[in-house]
């Protein structure tokens, strides 16, 4: 096992503060920071996390089990979404319900009023789900293309297998994709806020398709979405206030370009770039989660391993996405915070029988004609 090696002095002077001004923030004696710093006793285990935030370090660095300054911003690289590890399977179950399916038939038929047959081109097509919908409701004839990495489009093409519609599918990075022939309709579903440069990527959108074709965006605004949620027996005020992300959004945003509120500039983007016939508009689906619905047991299932409250976290988890949430500029305890608040959810889903919850995403739905 590492050997523990307490960082407070060096910590210290890096920060340029005397042993009192450090023993005056923690309300211990001066000569208790001596000790510490000599070795000759140890802080209170309670006080190690305290000491970490002050000096904006994780409590393993704080001990010498890492290497200080190892707290430098960590890119997501969410731009790559390879799915070989599986990880993202769980997050994907989400995007079958992100509509009611007559409400999808309604902006096919009445909004974009699409009564002929078109070609059309998905960005970041996942496993094709978006297209097999849109498929059972464009006039026959249509033909759908999927852009994706090589595991996603291997995964879409099984979706497609057994069926009778004209599909194709290209394994690209969107930023380098370059089409060999022109769209009627080129859409984009829940990606655009994962990528590191979304204007980009609605310019190859944009160079897809042909003289008044369709540009579809599909995304969310983070602020509706993080108090979309109502747990029955849960404080709704302290799930939407006890954590505040707008410090990790506007880090990553800063630093890799990550738009947390893409779907409310995306109509405007769309305006710079020269699309015509700009509007918007929001998904209708509303979850309502309750013990008597006929398919409760497998909602339940899905929205508990779509965010992530199938299992509780361990202690290297918390810490691991403790520091991960302090490369952002969040103080160790607000961090806590979210830990905390992801333990109560997933233990209320452990613990409650007879769940039941409302979730609404808020998601905006974009266009605009070449």
């Amino acid at each position: 096992m590492p050997s523990v090696k307490l960082k407070i002095a060096e910590l210290r002077k890096l920060k340029g503060i005397s042993q009192q001004e450090l023993a005056e923030y923690l309300g211990v004696s001066f000569q208790s920071v001596s000790k510490w710093e000599t070795g000759a006793t140890m802080p209170d285990i309670t006080l190690l996390p305290d000491i970490a935030e002050y000096f904006k370090v994780s409590v393993d660095e704080l001990l010498g089990l890492k290497p200080l300054h190892q707290l430098e911003y960590r890119p997501r690289n969410s731009d790559n979404h390879d799915g070989s590890t599986g990880k993202y399977d769980n997050l994907y179950k989400n995007r079958k319900y992100f509509w009611n399916d007559d409400y999808l038939e309604f902006l096919v038929r009445s909004v974009w009023k699409l009564k002929h047959p078109v070609d059309f081109i998905e960005f970041r097509c996942c496993d094709g789900y978006l297209g097999q919908q849109l498929l059972s409701i464009l006039p026959q004839g249509s033909s759908y293309t999927g852009i994706d990495t090589q595991y996603f489009t291997e995964k879409a093409r099984l979706r497609f297998q057994d069926t009778d519609y004209d599909t194709s599918f290209l394994p690209s990075d969107l930023y380098s994709f370059e089409a060999d022939r022109l769209y009627d309709i080129a859409i984009i579903q829940a990606s655009l806020r994962h990528m590191n440069r979304p204007i980009e990527v609605l310019k190859k959108m944009i160079a897809s398709v042909k003289r008044g074709g369709l540009i579809i965006c599909i995304d969310v605004n983070r602020e509706f979405e993080n108090d979309g949620l109502y747990i029955e027996g849960m404080d709704y005020n302290y799930l939407c206030t006890a954590f505040d992300y707008h410090k990790i959004w506007e880090k990553e945003l800063e630093q890799e370009g990550r738009d947390y509120a893409i779907g409310m500039r995306l109509p405007f983007y769309m305006k710079q770039l020269g699309l015509q016939d700009i509007d918007v508009r929001m998904n209708d689906k509303v979850q309502l989660v309750t013990p008597d619905r006929k398919d409760y047991e497998q909602l339940v299932q899905d929205f508990m391993k779509i965010h992530g409250w199938d299992r509780p976290y361990s202690i290297s988890d918390s810490e691991e996405l403790i520091e991960f949430f302090m490369t952002r500029g969040v103080g160790r305890s607000q961090a806590e915070d979210f830990v905390r608040l992801q333990g109560s959810i997933a233990e209320y889903f452990k613990k409650i029988e007879e769940k039941a919850f409302l979730h609404v995403q808020g998601l905006m739905i974009v266009y605009g004609r070449k």
